[in-house]
């Protein structure tokens, strides 16, 4: 036995010890990486070196994902931060222990007390608490001091699920290496110049069709299921993970941390995905939650396969896309409120009822829903007993007042500061309640001030639900809280859902698709005139989408089918060809498929719309579109009073009168069935109330639009709310 023993020994250690190019430069770079950046001297002095000269207000934490998908310049812009106070500290295949180890002796052991920490991991390394190479065991051990952490002592271990999964991975780099050298034999004779010239006539980007690529990227990723080193099954649960410490760790140093699970491609195969067991997502969020912690799971943000270099790291364009969402994730969390690192003194405030008021009838008092009920002929003082606070940054005041209805069309209140009034606008009554609203914006007020709340003798009881002075994040809220002011909402296409539509038709055959194709004399680039089309180039839709990108719907086919690389700069155009195409207010200039010249190579082109009716995460209302949304019925559960309004956000991308038919169906019910003429939501979104409320109880809802004219429309969000929302210019609701 001792022989076949040996032999096995051998052949274990011998596989172990086997290293690839790749993790042989890793091991040879360990402990000098951040950032994507080898540096001089050791990584932890790196890091001492950039948190010092850049003391963070934000920490953005996580492996490779974080320094490929997060671009901190963009992040401090759009959260009103000098770039200065974002810091990124990224290592290479990082897992909880180097996260807790970086955050408590780099940072907060070093004196660092940043407000907000953001993770930006896949889940599956939020899980893993021990690292699975040489090189990441080295990365972490540098972290610490000589004599170790007790909490990595005792965390960090290894188990036979890991070890199976390292030397399933050994396995697969063997074999890769194997073929690898079968595969290259061929090129064994030439000299490195000769093979890398060879090579580079080959695989010229101008000889790559991408769309076959991401296309192959699945076929061929699916044989080599088996190669991944670990199954979900293998990975430790959250209670093992450093989900619950790390979180523990910022609370106790008085930072708001929030753990960001980002998206991977379309195109990345299933089994290669970010993927855990049923219920294991749900378990990591309540273990964050509990310990004072922020959970986004931003996978359903709409990414094209072009914004990745590869299945799971972002290129340029998609960290823009990726960071522009990030941002506004964090300030609808709350997770962020720009101002002094301290918390923002609360403002001193006290009220007096004028006469004091008498409880409101029974039957008043029975309505549902928080507030203030003033009498006819009352007024209720807020005293503010300082000037308004710089920190506090903008003055306003915003407010929403509710009364039994009384069939006026002038509001029974008035809201006055400092000689002024705040306008008042009929909002869609509320639980049987007529409900007001008004938002006024106004010079800081230098010293102590107040704001007067009163109706007039012989008006009706009015309900106070929520009075606030400031803009978001940073409120003070008199009366009620956000939730009383701008209601719950849930988007069916944001960063949270992502619901896709379908249509029951093709889209319509484009005016004179057939037109000639313009000839540009010495260059293989054509052209379709399009001066009618200029509303739809990509100059003029890289204002209406949500992300600011160009997205013509106009496609060029040839010979039947559609050419790729559409809604690129005319640059790239000229530069790269292989059917690539621009649409500016003119024209739209486009290439052949194998750079001929569409002029004169003897195939067709015409002119379509795009089939997917996709605009970079929003969708096309083509004309005489009609368009059908599912929407399950869980999406209401985050509304405990139901969704009483359905908001549309879509831009009108036409100027004439023009109709679209709504109806929302819960079940086989009809709950809405409505008419709006495009011109109203040119500028602004348009709403409708639902009554009786919405529940998850209604089961799976169908919203479907008809678009009865030859226009175009651009659908940015589709929103349910427990209220009327409070947005300048929303178009009132269509009876």
């Amino acid at each position: 036995m001792a022989g076949p023993a040996v032999v096995f020994w051998l052949g274990y250690l011998s596989l172990m010890a086997f290293r690839d190019a790749d993790e042989a430069m890793a091991e040879r770079n360990a402990g000098r990486v951040v950032n994507a950046r080898v540096v001089e001297g050791s990584a932890v002095e790196a890091m001492d070196r950039l948190l010092a000269a850049r003391p963070p207000e934000v920490l953005i934490l996580g492996p490779s994902y974080a320094n490929t998908n997060v671009r901190p310049a963009q992040l401090a812009a759009a959260l009103g931060l000098p770039p200065e106070e974002v810091s990124l500290l990224s290592v290479p295949n990082s897992v909880g222990a180097h996260w807790y180890s970086i955050l408590k002796y780099r940072v907060f052991g070093a004196g660092y007390r940043p407000r907000l920490i953001v993770v930006v991991s896949g889940l599956q390394s939020m899980l893993l608490h021990t690292p699975l190479t040489e090189s990441s065991f080295v990365n972490l051990q540098i972290q610490l001091p000589d004599g170790g952490d007790p909490v990595i002592d005792e965390k960090v271990r290894g188990s036979a699920g890991l070890a199976m999964a390292q030397l399933r991975e050994q396995r697969g780099k063997v074999r890769e290496a194997l073929f690898s050298s079968l595969r290259h034999r061929a090129v064994w004779w030439w000299s490195p110049e000769q093979t890398r010239a060879a090579l580079g006539r080959v695989f010229d980007d101008r000889h790559v069709d991408m769309s076959l690529h991401d296309n192959a990227i699945p076929i061929v990723e699916a044989s080599r299921a088996q190669e991944r080193a670990y199954t979900p099954d293998l990975l430790p649960s959250p209670a093992e993970s450093f989900l619950s410490e790390i979180s523990r760790l910022a609370a106790a140093h008085e930072a708001q941390i929030v753990w960001v699970r980002p998206p991977m491609s379309p195109h990345i195969p299933e089994h290669l995905d970010d993927v855990v067991l049923d219920g294991v997502q749900e378990e990591a969020v309540a273990l964050v939650e509990a310990e004072g912690g922020v959970f986004v799971d931003m996978r359903s943000l709409p990414m094209t396969s072009t914004m990745f270099k590869n299945e799971d790291h972002m290129n340029e364009e998609g960290s823009r896309r990726f960071t522009h969402a990030l941002a506004t994730a964090l300030e609808q969390t709350g997770a962020l409120v720009v101002g002094p690192p301290a918390p923002l003194p609360p403002v001193p405030v006290s009220v007096t009822a004028r006469p004091p008021a008498p409880p409101p009838p029974p039957q008043l008092a029975e309505l549902a829903g928080p507030g203030r009920w003033i009498p006819p002929g009352g007024a209720v003082v807020f005293h503010v007993e300082q000037a308004w606070p710089d920190a506090r940054g903008c003055f306003q005041i915003a407010v929403v007042a509710e009364h039994a209805p009384t069939g006026g069309d002038t509001a029974p209140l008035a809201v006055r500061h400092a000689g002024l009034q705040v306008p008042l606008v009929s909002a869609p009554p509320g639980l049987g309640l007529e409900r007001w609203t008004g938002l006024m914006s106004t010079s800081s007020p230098p010293a102590a001030f107040e704001v007067q709340v009163e109706v007039p003798p012989g008006g009706p009881w009015v309900r106070l639900s929520a009075l606030a002075l400031g803009a978001e994040p940073r409120q003070v809220f008199l009366q009620g809280d956000r939730d009383d002011l701008q209601g719950r909402r849930v988007a069916l296409r944001g960063v949270e859902h992502s619901l896709a539509p379908t249509y029951l038709a093709a889209p319509v055959r484009v005016p004179r698709h057939d037109r000639p194709v313009t000839d540009l004399p010495q260059t293989p680039v054509a052209a379709f005139e399009t001066e009618r089309w200029a509303f739809l180039s990509d100059e003029a839709t890289l204002g209406a989408t949500s992300w600011g990108r160009p997205c013509s719907p106009l496609r060029i086919t040839e010979d039947g089918i559609v050419l790729p690389g559409a809604n690129v700069s005319c640059t790239e155009v000229r530069r790269a060809g292989r059917g690539r195409s621009c649409h500016t207010t003119d024209r739209i200039f486009f290439t052949a498929s194998d750079d001929t010249d569409p002029a004169r190579n003897g195939r067709t082109y015409r002119l379509v719309l795009d089939e997917a009716r996709s605009c970079d995460g929003d969708v096309w209302l083509y004309p005489k579109d009609r368009l059908r949304l599912p929407i399950p019925a869980e999406i209401l559960a985050s509304l405990p009073q139901g969704a009483s309004v359905l908001t549309l956000d879509l831009r009108y991308l036409n100027f004439r009168e023009a109709d679209v038919d709504v109806r929302l169906l819960a079940g086989d019910q009809v709950r809405l069935e409505a008419r709006f003429d495009g011109r109203q939501v040119k500028r602004a979104p348009i709403a409708w109330r639902l009554d009786p409320p919405l529940t998850e109880a209604d089961g799976a809802l169908v919203l479907e639009l008809d678009n009865r004219e030859h226009t175009f429309y651009l659908i940015r969000e589709v929103v349910f709310s427990e209220r009327w929302p409070i947005v300048p210019g929303m178009s009132a609701p269509t009876p």
